[in-house]
């Protein structure tokens, strides 16, 4: 996994920790605001993990890429 994607787990995690905090302190107060707050920042924080594993996703798309142009470069020597 490549540094950008590690990077977007890892805020996702943190966005999501964040908005459930804010949700639950809404939601002890009668806070309906920090409530939505709270289930908007959890919303985002599920987008920036999806992104984060579709951009793992196409590190590992382009390495296997790299490998299998090795594979032909190699085959086509051979010949």
């Amino acid at each position: 996994m490549g540094e950008s994607s590690v990077k977007s787990g890892l805020k996702g995690i943190g966005e999501d920790v964040k908005g459930k905090a804010k949700e639950f302190v809404g939601e002890i107060s009668g806070k309906e605001e920090l409530e939505n707050e709270g289930r908007a920042q959890q919303d985002k924080a599920k987008r920036e993990r999806e992104v984060a594993e579709h951009e793992a996703k196409a590190e590992a798309a382009r390495a296997e890429e790299k490998t299998d142009e090795a594979r032909q470069r190699a085959a086509e020597r051979s010949k």
